[in-house]
C-alpha cells in the first residue's frame, strides 16, 4: 500500500479505482488529491473519482453503522467530508466517544465498588461521595439505609424469625413470592453476618415447623444448609425422606355456600384466623373420632355440605405415623361436617362440626371498625349471619376459638391475632349470636408442645399475659348468657411433631381428649329412640 506522499507526487500513475480505494481507506483525502498535486490531478479524473466516491456514500455509511467504532466514523468523514450522512456521522462519533469515557469511568467505579466493605457504613458513604453518579450509588444508599435500620431495630435471629413470619402471613404475596422473600432474607442475614449459621440451625431445631419443605429443599440446593446440618439438629430421617420424595400437602376445592345447619345434632364451631392451626386441629379430631380409639364408630353424613372435605380430613392422621398435612384451606370457605358418633355405651351422638372461614374474624373486626369491605368480606359475614342468626337451628352449640401458641407477635395484615380475636368478641356481643343454645365456649391453644414446662398453669398464665382482653370478653359473654356457669375453658392442643409445615408424626392424645369432651357435652340417644332425642334438641 503506497504512502500518501507517493500518491500525491505520482497521481498520474494511479487509476481512478485505486485513488477511490486510497480515499476510502483513509490514506489520503479527496481534498488533498485536489489541492496538493500541483495540478496533476486532471479535471476529468477528478470528476470520475468524485462520482465514484459519492456513489459509495451510502455503502460506506452502512459499514459505519455495522462497525459502530470511532475509527469507522473517522474513515467515513475523511472519505466523504461533504457526504449526505456527515451530520449523523458527527453525532455518532460524539456518542461513541462518550461511551468510551463512560465505559472507562464504569470500569473504575466497578473496581472501586468490588472492594467496598458492604457492612461498613463509613466505607459506603465514602463511595457515594467519590462516585455520586455511579450505577452503584443507589445500591450503596440502600445498604446504608438497611444498616441504619439494623442499628435502630436491632438485628438477631429473633428478627429473622419475625420477618419470616410476616412473609408467611402476608396475603398480598403468592406462595412462590413468600418462599422467594423468605429465602432472600435468610441468605441476607447469613451473608451479611447478622446471624451465624449455628444460630439459624438452632432456631430450626427449636421449631421444626419454622420453614416449609420447599424452602428447606431450596436452601439445601443452594448450599446455604445441608442434609447433614438437619441430621445434626435431630431432624428425623423420615421427615427428610418425605421431603425428598416430593410428597405435597393435600388441597381442597371451594365448597358450595353454607346457608344453614340441617342436621339435628350438637353443633361444634371452630373459629380462628388464618394460620392458627384450626383446620389441622379439626382434621386430627375427626381422624381420632373415626379411628375407634374413643368412640366405637363414626357414621359420616353424606348429605352434609362439607362431606368431601371431612373425609379427606379423617384420613390425614394415623397415630404414631408420619403423614402429609393439608394445604391452608381457602380463607373465605365454611365447611359443615355432620356425623354420628357411637360411644362405648352404644349411645348415638349426632354431631355437626363447622370449620368457620379463616378470614371471618378480620371481617368482623372490619365491620366494627367501619373499614371498607370487599364483596368476599360481605359474603362471609352474610354466611355467618344466616347460619347463626337468620337460619339458626334449635340445636345445642359449642364454640371453640383456636389460638396458635407463640404467634402473639406475628402480624396478619399489619395487626396481631389478638386484635382480631377481640374484634370478633365485640361483634359477637353486638349481634347476640351466643345468647341462646350455647352450652360451652373454649379456647384451644394449638402447638402447645412449644411451651416449656407445659402445665395447666402455663397456659392460664399465657392467656392472661397475651390475650386477657379476649378471654375476659368471652368470659363476660358466658356470665351474661349463663353459659357453662360463666366459665371459659382452656384446651391445650398439639398434633405431635410437625416438621417443615408439611409433615407430622401424629400424637393422638390431645385429639382424643377433645373427642372425649365432645362426647361428654353432646346430646345422645339410644337406637330406636330418635323421637326422644329430637325433643331434647328442641329444648
Amino acid at each position: 500500500m503506497p504512502k500518501k506522499e507517493d500518491i500525491l507526487e505520482n497521481i498520474d500513475q494511479y487509476s481512478v479505482e485505486q485513488l477511490v480505494t486510497y480515499v476510502k481507506e483513509g490514506i489520503v483525502t479527496f481534498k488533498e488529491l485536489c489541492d496538493d498535486t500541483d495540478g496533476e490531478f486532471s479535471a476529468a479524473k477528478r470528476r470520475e473519482v468524485k462520482h465514484k466516491l459519492e456513489s459509495g456514500d451510502s455503502d460506506e455509511w452502512n459499514k459505519v453503522q455495522t462497525e459502530r467504532t470511532v475509527d469507522a466514523v473517522n474513515r467515513y468523514l475523511s472519505s466523504y467530508p461533504d457526504g449526505q450522512f456527515r451530520s449523523q456521522a458527527r453525532a455518532l462519533k460524539a456518542q461513541l466517544e462518550q461511551k468510551v469515557q463512560d465505559d472507562l469511568r464504569k470500569s473504575v467505579t466497578d473496581e472501586a465498588w468490588s472492594i467496598v466493605d458492604k457492612t461498613d457504613i463509613n466505607a459506603l458513604r465514602q463511595f457515594v461521595r467519590e462516585f455520586p453518579t455511579s450505577i452503584h450509588a443507589s445500591e450503596a444508599n440502600n445498604l446504608i439505609n438497611n444498616l441504619l435500620l439494623d442499628e435502630i431495630m436491632g438485628v438477631d435471629v429473633e428478627t429473622l424469625v419475625s420477618q419470616i413470619g410476616q412473609f408467611q402471613t402476608d396475603q398480598s404475596l403468592t406462595p412462590a413470592q413468600k418462599d422467594n422473600n423468605i429465602i432472600d432474607v435468610i441468605e441476607r442475614f447469613l451473608g451479611e453476618q447478622k446471624i451465624t449459621k449455628d444460630e439459624f440451625l438452632k432456631k430450626i431445631a427449636e421449631d421444626h415447623n419454622l420453614l416449609n419443605a420447599g424452602v428447606v429443599k431450596r436452601l439445601i440446593n443452594k448450599g446455604t444448609i445441608s442434609v447433614a446440618d438437619l441430621l445434626g439438629i435431630n431432624i428425623d430421617r423420615l421427615f427428610i425422606q418425605k421431603m425428598y420424595n416430593g410428597e405435597s400437602a393435600q388441597s381442597f376445592p371451594t365448597p358450595e355456600k353454607l346457608e344453614k345447619i340441617n342436621k339435628q345434632s350438637t353443633e361444634v364451631y371452630f373459629w380462628g384466623i388464618p394460620s392458627s392451626g384450626k383446620s389441622c386441629a379439626l382434621g386430627a379430631i375427626l381422624s381420632v373420632a373415626a379411628s375407634g380409639r374413643v368412640a366405637r364408630s363414626m357414621d359420616p353424613d353424606t348429605e352434609s355440605q362439607g362431606y368431601g372435605y371431612m373425609m379427606k380430613l379423617i384420613n390425614l392422621f394415623q397415630n404414631g405415623e408420619i403423614g402429609t398435612l393439608m394445604e391452608g384451606t381457602s380463607v373465605d370457605s365454611f365447611y359443615e361436617m355432620g356425623f354420628d358418633l357411637v360411644d362405648n355405651e352404644s349411645k348415638i351422638h349426632p354431631i355437626t362440626c363447622i370449620d368457620m372461614a379463616g378470614e371471618l374474624m378480620r371481617c368482623m373486626f372490619k365491620a366494627n371498625a367501619g373499614d371498607p369491605m370487599s364483596e368476599t368480606d360481605e359474603v362471609m359475614l352474610d354466611t355467618m349471619t344466616k347460619v347463626l342468626i337468620d337460619n339458626r337451628s334449635t340445636n345445642r352449640k359449642m364454640h371453640i376459638f383456636v389460638i396458635e401458641y407463640g404467634a402473639e407477635n406475628r402480624l396478619y395484615e399489619g395487626l396481631p391475632q389478638r386484635v382480631y380475636l377481640e374484634g370478633a368478641v365485640s361483634y359477637i356481643k353486638n349481634t347476640g349470636i351466643f345468647r341462646k343454645d350455647t352450652d360451652a365456649i373454649y379456647i384451644m391453644i394449638t402447638k402447645a408442645d412449644k411451651a416449656k414446662n407445659a402445665t395447666r398453669d402455663t397456659f392460664t398464665n399465657y392467656i392472661n399475659e397475651k390475650y386477657l382482653g379476649f378471654y375476659n370478653g368471652l368470659e363476660q359473654i358466658c356470665k351474661d348468657n349463663e353459659i357453662n356457669k360463666g366459665k371459659v375453658e382452656k384446651l391445650a392442643f398439639s398434633l405431635g411433631d410437625v416438621c417443615f409445615q408439611n409433615y407430622c408424626r401424629f400424637n393422638s392424645r390431645p385429639a382424643e381428649n377433645v373427642v372425649n369432651l365432645i362426647l361428654q357435652r353432646s346430646a345422645s340417644y339410644r337406637g330406636g329412640r330418635r323421637g326422644m332425642f329430637e325433643s331434647i334438641f328442641r329444648g
